[in-house]
């Protein structure tokens, strides 16, 4: 894996730029979120600050993750869906720090950003056990488990973010790993992805 690693070091690269654009842009948008009053006030339902904590983060998170996708990601088929798809989800969450929708929008909101991917060709499309082997699905049944896995992973992200840090945190330790298997898979280009998610998410939590 190591030798992998170091013919393709936009692994590393993408990871670092991530980061760096993250660290940069994170306080300029809470700035912005704290004019426009977009923030969570002390006390509400699963906060635990003390003082006001401006939203639109993901807005931040979105834009190293674009940034980094574009200079190392070869944005065709797939990782533009990916990518599509991000940016809906991002959007569909900063109409709701601003104005607050109800849960079935806000559901109906992430499942069209899961299509998004999905109509890109992402899917599942096999599942292994161990001592079962490997077994392939049929397409239908791959495309209804990959919208369904998008959208779990959106709501269990959502819920972890009540504490500070948290959610970010969990996301850096599952990119890097992410990172670290498609590497020892032979898949460099998915190695950068979640090199960028997870160099995005630590850029994050500096703040």
């Amino acid at each position: 894996m190591l030798e992998t690693f170091r013919d393709h070091m936009d692994v590393l690269w993408g990871f670092l730029v991530a980061f760096a654009v993250v660290v940069v842009l994170t306080p300029g948008v809470g700035e912005v979120a704290r004019i426009l009053g977009v923030v969570d006030e002390p006390g509400e339902k699963r906060r635990m600050h003390l003082r006001a904590v401006p939203r639109l983060g993901g807005l931040a998170l979105f834009l190293g993750f674009f940034v980094a996708a574009l200079a190392f990601l070869d944005l065709d088929g797939p990782y533009r869906g990916i990518l599509l798809g991000a940016a809906l989800a991002t959007t569909i969450g900063m109409v709701d720090d601003f104005r607050g929708l109800p849960w079935w929008l806000k559901l109906g909101g992430q499942w069209a950003a899961a299509t998004v991917p999905v109509l890109a060709g992402v899917t599942i499309d096999r599942f292994s056990f161990p001592l079962l082997g490997v077994h392939e699905l049929p397409a239908w049944l791959g495309v209804v488990l990959t919208l369904v896995w998008i959208v779990a992973i959106m709501n269990m992200v959502n819920l972890l973010d009540g504490m500070d840090g948290l959610a970010a945190g969990i996301c850096a330790i599952a990119g890097a790993t992410f990172a670290v298997l498609a590497l020892s898979l032979g898949r460099p280009e998915a190695a950068v992805l979640s090199a960028i998610v997870a160099g995005g998410c630590v850029g994050f939590l500096r703040h």
